[in-house]
């Protein structure tokens, strides 16, 4: 063979994708005799493997400190890390947490007598930035150091809210496959490919280190695998421990019990800790209630008052800093905290995202044209429309009520202004039109941006409700030795009530008009019946009754009514789920609908009253001071309110409580939607988007009333004196 010949051949065969690679003492370090695929799977790896921004800080950080935990410190990380996969080890956490400490200190430090420095330079004592604000800064190297040591735990409990609803999902897949084919690593590898997420990488990860030869076993592998759980979900272990022993019992009919026990341990063990964990929520939603919404809005009640009498110790820096920083970080982490040991459920998944409409656009039909559109710049216009007068009135007259000089009344636009004074409703109307905007432009824009999406999901759920019943009678004509071409047939025609009728339907027409398979009439990229059902667990559940079939119609009928009676228990369990947290979940919504709206408005209103209720006496106090004989005009009585300029002017109030209002209302909505039903960012969007248009109302009207019956009547009592 010449020297052409030969290329021309080796240029053939490496064009050939080849599901077989050399045994890995054989290849060394040389990929060349790897198939394509393979070569792409190890480079999926080796990007899998970089390191991420954290394991390089704590990599850095250990070369400078190199610390040692201790054994408590090792047993509270070790679970994490080992459940994360991450390169690291517990004394390089503790290293990274020094290393963070020392230099957040460090620039806090710096920050401190650079704000001393540019005070001295400025004439000002405190600095540039008030004192009580750059020692409460002083807590953030503390925080960023907690943040740092408990990374990995938050990031591990973070894994198992996002895999619980694969956790159900993967042991159905396993024991579907095992029950026609006994093959442990078949049945990994099948529900592998058939999850997306934190599960199916890492079951991924277990067919990887079998291969490389790691382990010699996938029961060696598997088994590694399932102790990374046992700190976390030991259900789930119990469940692949069940798996892993049905492979190596010789007894069909012991061999079926663990099979179903496998599933069923996983089922009751979800019921029994979201029995639990429905009870002990309790306690968090009133923490959530009081401190979060009862408690701080209403010591805002109060502020003005305070705030008058102080001379100007709070300003609104001080409240911005507290209520729209640190309290809402403070309720996300408590809100994180809670959430992280929800039991998994499972939820509605669509076999690509392309098979669903797109989260934030809206389809406008124009003519027969559909023109599909982004919802963002509805937003703005929203918020531009609803806030233009508070927009406009800034622009106009910069100044907050009470006026700091009465000669600024003159330069106000009358829309402003009540007789020779300006109008304190009207002034506050201003910051409340920005708010309202802001809050409606979220919310149209949050349910715009989902409404398509959560119809087409919906409409898979209920496909997917009718999908057990459907499957059970499609394998009862089946085991009636009915050919699945015909039985297809029979099962629309017996399920013609519901939708997943259809799916049958188009495949029995697929395999008689256009002469397809069974294979081609269910899974056609293009003519396929589940291109019109593109919900994952459908199409997961067909393609393991398609592996059924290749053994015979007996085997495919018996999958089919297993996995129907599978997906009724995983339905009835999921149900069960939702009775029990009832209760919570409606003490939440009459938070987000109503309370805390409405207690909001009250806080805003009353400030606006008592400020009003102050200037107006103060201004009676003025106006008798000068009556008084010159002797007694300087006595205590006319200068009782010589601080009153240092107050905090209602209307900053009121942009400090709507912007807390909208950071509540989205913990609210997060927190509700992660307890009913995991992670369903489509569902959780337009939950958002709901209760930040009602919220907003609410609040609206709530401050409205208020500052108009309770301001007339100040306004009288006033006017009297």
């Amino acid at each position: 063979m010449d020297e052409d010949e030969k290329e021309r051949l080796e240029e053939i065969l490496g064009e050939i994708d080849k599901d077989i690679k050399m045994p890995p003492y054989d290849t060394g370090n040389n990929t060349d005799n790897f198939s394509r695929r393979y070569q792409r799977y190890k480079e999926e790896e080796i990007r899998s493997e970089e390191r991420n921004s954290y394991e390089k800080l704590c990599y850095k950080m250990a070369s400078v400190f190199s610390l040692k935990a201790d054994e408590n410190t090792r047993r509270k990380l070790d679970p994490a890390i080992k459940l994360l996969g991450w390169e690291i080890t517990p004394g390089m956490v503790l290293s990274a947490t020094i290393g963070v400490l020392l230099s957040s200190f460090a620039a806090w430090i710096m920050l401190f007598a650079a704000n001393i420095g540019i005070g001295a330079i400025l004439g000002r004592e405190e600095g540039l930035i008030p004192l009580s604000l750059v020692l409460i800064t002083g807590l953030v190297p503390l925080m960023a150091a907690a943040y740092t040591f408990y990374k990995p735990i938050y990031a591990a409990k973070d894994k198992v809210i996002e895999s619980s609803g694969e956790m159900i999902l993967s042991v159905l897949y396993m024991v579907v496959y095992m029950r026609s084919s006994p093959n442990l690593e078949g049945a990994v590898r099948f529900a592998a490919l058939n999850l997306e997420g934190p599960i199916a990488k890492d079951l991924k990860g277990v067919l990887w280190s079998l291969e490389v030869g790691e382990y010699k076993k996938i029961d060696d592998a598997l088994e590694n695998y399932t102790s990374c759980w046992k700190d976390y979900n030991k259900d789930f272990l119990e469940s692949l421990n069940l798996l892993r022993a049905a492979t190596n019992e010789p007894n069909a009919t012991r061999r079926e019990r663990l099979l179903q026990d496998s599933i069923d341990n996983i089922l009751d063990g979800t019921q029994e800790k979201m029995k639990h964990y429905a009870q002990g929520l309790e306690t968090p939603v009133m923490i959530l209630n009081a401190v979060g919404a009862l408690l701080p809005v209403l010591g805002m009640i109060m502020l003005p008052l305070v705030s008058a009498f102080l001379g100007g110790l709070i300003t609104p820096l001080h409240l911005f800093i507290t209520f729209n920083l640190m309290l809402p970080a403070f309720l996300w982490i408590f809100m994180q905290r809670t959430l992280s040991s929800r039991p998994p459920t499972v939820n509605t998944a669509p076999v690509s995202e392309d098979s669903l409409p797109k989260r934030g656009r809206y389809t406008l039909n124009i003519g027969e044209k559909e023109l599909e559109m982004p919802v963002w710049p509805v937003g703005i216009v929203i918020f531009l429309v609803i806030g233009l007068y508070g927009i406009i009135g800034y622009i106009s007259f910069p100044y907050f009520y009470p006026l700091p000089d009465s000669s600024l009344i003159e330069s106000a636009p009358s829309l402003l202004t009540s007789g020779e004074d300006v109008a304190p409703f009207a002034m506050l109307l201003r910051s409340m039109v920005i708010v309202l905007g802001a809050g409606m432009a979220i919310g149209v824009t949050k349910i715009l941006g989902n409404i398509e999406r959560q119809k087409a999901e919906a409409r898979l759920r209920e496909i997917e409700s009718e999908f057990p019943t459907a499957l059970f009678e499609l394998g009862n004509k089946i085991s009636g030795g009915t050919p699945i071409e015909l039985a297809l047939d029979q099962a629309a025609e017996s399920t013609k009530d519901l939708e997943i009728s259809n799916l049958f339907g188009l495949a029995s027409r697929n395999v008689k008009e256009m002469g397809m398979t069974f294979d081609d009439a269910i899974f056609h990229e293009r003519y396929g019946a589940l291109t019109r059902f593109p919900s994952q667990m459908i199409d997961t559940v067909m393609r393991a009754i398609l592996e059924s079939s290749e053994k015979g119609t007996n085997m495919a009928s018996t999958a089919m009514m297993t996995i129907s009676r599978y997906l009724k228990n995983i339905h009835q369990t999921q149900e069960r789920l939702n009775d029990l947290m009832e209760e919570t979940t409606t003490t939440i919504q009459m938070l987000a609908y109503m309370l805390a709206p409405i207690v909001s408005g009250v806080a805003v209103g009353m400030s606006q009253t008592i400020i009003t209720a102050l200037f107006q006496l103060s201004e009676s106090f003025d106006l008798a001071e000068g009556d008084l004989p010159e002797e007694e005009a300087g006595m205590e009585g006319g200068t009782f309110m010589q601080d009153f300029e240092s107050s905090i002017p209602p209307e900053l109030l009121q942009f400090v409580v709507g912007l807390y209002l909208i950071q509540l209302l989205y913990i609210l909505g997060t927190f509700y939607m992660k307890i009913t039903r995991g992670n369903d960012p489509t569902y959780k969007n337009m939950f958002i988007g709901k209760i930040m248009i009602s919220g907003m109302f609410f609040y609206v009207m709530t401050v409205a009333i208020i500052s108009l019956l309770f301001g007339g009547i100040v306004s009288g009592v006033a006017d009297g004196i």
